[in-house]
């Protein structure tokens, strides 16, 4: 249903898409949203566009599709952040000019993120000491909200994992790298994304 869209605008009308679902990784956008969203960019957009386009992102698995009362629900997948980062390409997607996107500074907090936690073994929470430890480094602008985005996304890969809970009100997340995890630590695989040498 998308005829009315021309091939090259349906690859950069995907690639403002998975912005947005990037943008708001731990919450799926709504179609209705999204459209909303891109509108003004994209006059002729219509909802049947929106859900077609996410459609094809969500076969080539750089989108997850809740099917709700009120439409969809849309969330980025950790494939749909490489392909956003330029770490991997595919078509159908406006590709991104990597100069742009600083996917090696990325990929080193992902590093470091990785190291850190094979450092420990087991699981840890300490937000401040992961932080410093990475302003110690060089990163001396990095935000807590930038790390745990990194973690989500190596979550997303299964690099590591996460235990959630609360305590007094507060959320608390525990991170452990896994076995995946540590095979990239040890560099015996190469991981887009992640890797220095990836491709």
């Amino acid at each position: 249903m998308t005829d009315s869209l021309t091939a090259s605008k349906k690859q950069v009308v995907r690639r403002h898409i998975l912005q947005q679902a990037c943008d708001l990784y731990l919450h799926p956008l709504s179609d209705t949203v999204i459209l909303t969203n891109l509108q003004a960019r994209f006059p002729a957009l219509r909802a049947v566009h929106i859900r077609d386009l996410c459609g094809y992102m969500e076969r080539k698995e750089l989108v997850s599709i809740r099917k709700r009362k009120t439409g969809l629900a849309i969330q980025i997948t950790a494939k749909g952040v490489d392909v956003l980062d330029g770490a991997v390409k595919v078509r159908g997607i406006e590709s991104p000019s990597v100069r742009y996107t600083r996917l090696e500074n990325k990929k080193e907090i992902r590093r470091g993120i990785l190291a850190y936690c094979y450092s420990f073994q087991d699981y840890y929470n300490e937000d401040s000491e992961i932080l410093a430890e990475f302003r110690n480094s060089g990163f001396s602008n990095l935000l807590m909200e930038e790390i745990r985005f990194h973690i989500w996304y190596l979550h997303q890969k299964s690099l590591v994992s996460l235990k959630t809970f609360s305590i007094g009100g507060d959320p608390v997340c525990m991170v452990r790298v896994t076995a995946a995890g540590m095979d990239v630590v040890e560099k015996s695989v190469a991981e887009p994304g992640v890797s220095e040498n990836d491709g």
